[in-house]
């Protein structure tokens, strides 16, 4: 369970406020897109995203996406948003998510992972002894094997409650 567990969990992706990065000391957010901030099948940023991002980068939060997802459907989802991205990054693999640090100019202490799921997402984090936040997934799309790896997920998911203010 070590392995997988999240610092925090929160039911969407919304809950990650200005207020509650500035009381973890995050000046970065390294974020997975597929289920995490939209549904698989969503292939622009809803206005919801938009918003989200724009409070998020205006109070001074840098934002970069990486996805296990290909070069343009990461592309097309991260260019309105104006954030860099990463593709294919094989998460759990460490690669991409210290690239996305160098990116971001930021130490793995000034970041967190924002991720739907824990044995990619929450398995990278702390591969990379990071702080994490494990949300909800936003859909319900996902392919043969992400619904497998939901179900193996379901007697770990009970066993970490949300932090809700």
């Amino acid at each position: 369970m070590k392995f997988y567990k999240p610092t925090l969990r929160l039911s969407h992706y919304t809950k990650v406020t200005l207020p509650l990065l500035k009381e973890m000391g995050i000046k970065g957010i390294i974020t997975d897109l597929d289920d995490t901030l939209a549904p698989r099948n969503t292939f622009l940023p809803d206005e919801e995203v938009c918003r989200w991002v724009k409070e998020l980068t205006e109070g001074g939060i840098r934002i970069c996406i990486v996805s296990n997802n290909h070069k343009k459907r990461t592309k097309d989802f991260a260019d309105p948003l104006g954030v860099p991205f990463y593709y294919r990054a094989g998460k759990p693999s460490k690669k991409w998510i210290f690239k996305a640090l160098e990116t971001l100019q930021l130490t793995k202490d000034e970041v967190v992972l924002l991720g739907d799921q824990l044995f990619t997402d929450m398995a990278a984090a702390n591969r990379c002894n990071m702080k994490s936040v494990l949300v909800d997934p936003v859909g319900t799309y996902g392919g043969w094997f992400v619904q497998f790896k939901r179900k193996m997920e379901i007697p770990l998911r009970k066993k970490i409650p949300y932090y809700e203010k």
